[in-house]
């Protein structure tokens, strides 16, 4: 397919694919890479390529900058298709697992009420409102509770 197609993001997107099952996320954000650059509007490779940065084993002290890459790439996702249920998700749980101050996971809240502006779908309405609701419940038990910062730990 590449020799008939080499500009095709769906080939690379797919070769990512591919890589990413075989656990060679660096290669396999490689090939997102590619395919964003081919096709910038497709938001499907930001989001694979912010999971291949997620599942990468960090280097020692490099887990937030990590995270902080993928958020980019998951509003660059966004950006490009601000209907991509998939990047409000993936973005939210990613947010709210860095939050940690009451603000930062009211934020998630907003972020998925934004996604819910653009459903689709009743299965993506459902899903979106299930985290928002998860999330709602997260803030609520820490606002019942008088904690300062977010984290449950």
């Amino acid at each position: 397919a590449e020799a008939i197609d080499p500009e095709s993001s769906e080939v690379q997107s797919y070769r990512g694919e591919l890589l990413f099952t075989q656990n060679e996320f660096a290669r396999a954000k490689e090939q997102f890479e590619k395919a964003m650059k081919l096709e910038p509007g497709n938001p499907t490779p930001y989001v694979n390529a912010a999971l291949a940065e997620l599942n990468t084993p960090p280097q020692p002290g490099q887990q937030m900058q990590m995270a902080q890459e993928a958020c980019r790439l998951l509003e660059e996702a966004i950006k490009a298709d601000p209907q991509f249920q998939a990047a409000y998700v993936q973005l939210g749980q990613l947010k709210l697992g860095m939050a940690t101050d009451l603000e930062s996971a009211r934020n998630v809240i907003k972020l998925y009420d934004q996604g819910l502006s653009y459903c689709r779908t009743k299965e993506e309405m459902k899903d979106l409102c299930s985290m928002r609701m998860l999330t709602q419940a997260q803030v609520d038990a820490a606002n019942m509770l008088k904690m300062e910062t977010f984290s449950m730990q």
